[in-house]
């Protein structure tokens, strides 16, 4: 038997140790994103697992149920699926998931149609498309040979081995992995050529942010165009906005504790429009940002009367980050933030 190292889950497959997979030899995960042609259609646990598994250092993939009954509803059920991702980055193509009893009366050329339609509004906005269906399926109501030349082939046969050729075998619906205590479908992946970020470029949020340093508020800085702070005077406090996506941060008072989250942008607002104490001195800051693509906020200190400590990613912690940018009892001076 192949090697099983890539699953596929849905909201049906729910408190999933996508870590335990991992370790357990899993490398991928396709995820339903939804199914039809509408958004509220969107699959209940999508940004969950989207997320989780990328914590996990999982490739991601994504899937779509169709209950298409002509090109024009596999459009909209390919821009449903669209706007259901937008923003999302995957390792994959998105599948086009092909396997209901009430359109199989359509017949092979009107299917075909439909899948190619799906696939090529997909690939518009430079994802990676493919198909999946069941053994019956490719060889009766979709022309294999046709879609094959164009797309990734995810074949669905539970059996111990696979009777076409295709980039992925769904090869059970009853597979056991840790982290998962019931059943999930097992697949096995034949091509690497799959993995691979999808094209789709997403623009950049614009950061914008100011610190509070001798008593005033310093200028705006959007990004890496300057520092925002001045050198020998200490801050006290920060604000910071995105264009796009979320953005919350916190500081540490020197020889004190760290103050709790915000998200806002008002220096007018001291509860929630930016953190810090006006008059109190910080040694350090967090940063997280999430929401679009794989963007992290990337962001740095400076000692004050010296130089820049390393760049801190969001609040990750290695061998080389510490979850936050600053050192404990020493003062800061100034601040750049981006997002990479």
């Amino acid at each position: 038997m192949s090697k099983i190292t890539c699953v596929d889950i849905s909201e049906f497959q729910q408190n999933i140790d996508f870590n335990k997979m991992k370790n357990d030899g899993i490398k991928a995960v396709i995820i339903r994103a939804g199914y039809g042609r509408e958004t509220s259609q969107k699959d209940t646990m999508f940004e969950s697992h989207y997320r989780n598994a990328k914590e996990a250092g999982l490739k991601i993939g994504a899937y779509w149920y169709s209950y298409a009954d002509s090109v024009d509803d596999a459009e909209k059920e390919a821009k449903a699926c669209l706007e259901c991702v937008e923003n999302k980055y995957f390792d994959m193509p998105i599948y086009y998931d092909l396997e209901d009893n009430s359109i199989v009366k359509l017949g092979k050329a009107k299917l075909t149609e439909i899948a190619e339609r799906f696939c090529e509004t997909i690939k518009k906005s430079n994802y990676r498309a493919g198909v999946y269906a069941n053994l019956n399926w490719f060889n009766n109501y979709l022309d294999y040979d046709k879609l094959k030349k164009k797309y990734s082939i995810w074949l669905a046969q539970y059996n111990f081995s696979n009777e076409l050729k295709c980039d992925i075998w769904q090869n059970s619906s009853t597979g056991k992995i840790n982290g998962y205590g019931g059943n999930i479908d097992t697949n096995v992946i034949y091509n690497d050529n799959i993995f691979g970020k999808s094209e789709t470029k997403v623009k950049k949020p614009t950061l914008t942010y100011r610190v509070f340093a001798d008593g005033k508020w310093y200028n705006e800085v959007k990004g890496l165009s300057n520092v925002a702070g001045r050198k020998k005077q200490a801050i006290s406090a920060v604000a910071v906005k995105v264009s796009k996506g979320n953005i919350k941060y916190r500081v540490h008072l020197l020889n004190g504790d760290w103050l709790p989250w915000v998200d806002g942008y008002d220096i007018n607002d001291s509860n929630n429009g930016y953190a810090g104490i006006k008059g109190k001195v910080i040694d350090a800051i967090q940063v997280e940002f999430s929401g679009v693509g794989d963007y992290k906020a990337t962001y740095r200190v400076r000692k004050q009367r010296a130089g820049f400590w390393d760049w801190q990613h969001n609040t990750e912690k290695d061998s080389s980050q510490d979850g936050y940018a600053g050192l404990f009892g020493n003062k800061i001076d100034g601040l750049q933030i981006t997002l990479t």
